[in-house]
This record gives C-alpha cells, sequence and structure tokens, in this order.
C-alpha cells in the first residue's frame, strides 16, 4: 500500500513529444498504467500514468511535506512541467492528477476541482487530499 498520484492526459497528447519534454522537465518519463480515474471529467481514451520517481509518491502531488527528500523532482520543475506542456506539446487540453492511496483498477475520486494550466501553483498542487483529482485545461 502507498499513496500514487495517477496523471492523465487526452490521448492525442500523449506523444513522442510528450514523452520527451516530461523526461527533459521532470527527469523521469510518464509509465503507462492499466489503472483508470472514474470520473466524467476525464474522456474514457484519456491516457493514465504514472510519474514515480522512488517507492511512492510520499504524501503529497509534489513531493514530500517536509525538506525534499533524495531524487524527489523539485517544485519548480513540477511547475515548469505542467506550464510548460501546452507550448510544448501539440494537442494538450487537459491534464489531470488524482492523490490516492493504493487504487483500485479504477479509482473515482471523492473530490474534485478544475483550474487552467496557469493557475497551478505549489499551494495548489499541495493541497489536492487524498481521493481528490484535480483537472487542469491549457488555454484554448
Amino acid at each position: 500500500m502507498c499513496w500514487t498520484n495517477l496523471w492523465s492526459i487526452n490521448s492525442s497528447a500523449y506523444s513522442d513529444v510528450f514523452r520527451q519534454f516530461t523526461m527533459a522537465t521532470l527527469g523521469t518519463a510518464p509509465e503507462p498504467t492499466e489503472l483508470r480515474i472514474n470520473s466524467s471529467r476525464l474522456r474514457p481514451t484519456a491516457v493514465t500514468f504514472t510519474l514515480t520517481v522512488n517507492m511512492c509518491d510520499c504524501d503529497a502531488v509534489i513531493g514530500s511535506r517536509e525538506p525534499q527528500q533524495p531524487r524527489e523532482i523539485e517544485v519548480e520543475s513540477w511547475l515548469n512541467w505542467i506550464h510548460g506542456l501546452p507550448a510544448a506539446v501539440p494537442h494538450v487540453s487537459r491534464l489531470a492528477v488524482l492523490h490516492t492511496w493504493s487504487p483500485d483498477d479504477r479509482t473515482t475520486p471523492t473530490h474534485a476541482k478544475g483550474i487552467q494550466i496557469t493557475q497551478a501553483d505549489e499551494r495548489i498542487l499541495r493541497a489536492i487530499g487524498e481521493d481528490s483529482l484535480l483537472t487542469m485545461d491549457a488555454p484554448r
């Protein structure tokens, strides 16, 4: 059992360019997973993936709430990745993250919130609670 952050992006954006941008910005590649986020905010065709550097995703979407742990992705890198997606990756329309404890094959969030990608900041990302979904829409 472990904290897991399930990320999801619209299928047309999940491409080699997306994987390369993610690797270059975060230092880890997205790992597709069979786990699914069960929410009307996401299309059934959305691709779900993880971005785990260590054994688990600690206690927050963007790392631990304590001082930075070894090999942990820095907050600034997370924000650069999120904010940079619309310009770097064609066809990005929505990015989502679900923070959950030991998810089932299809996990339904208990809470959901939507923002624009440009609004994503450390405070919002750290405030995502257990089984909460955050969707971030790209500007059109």
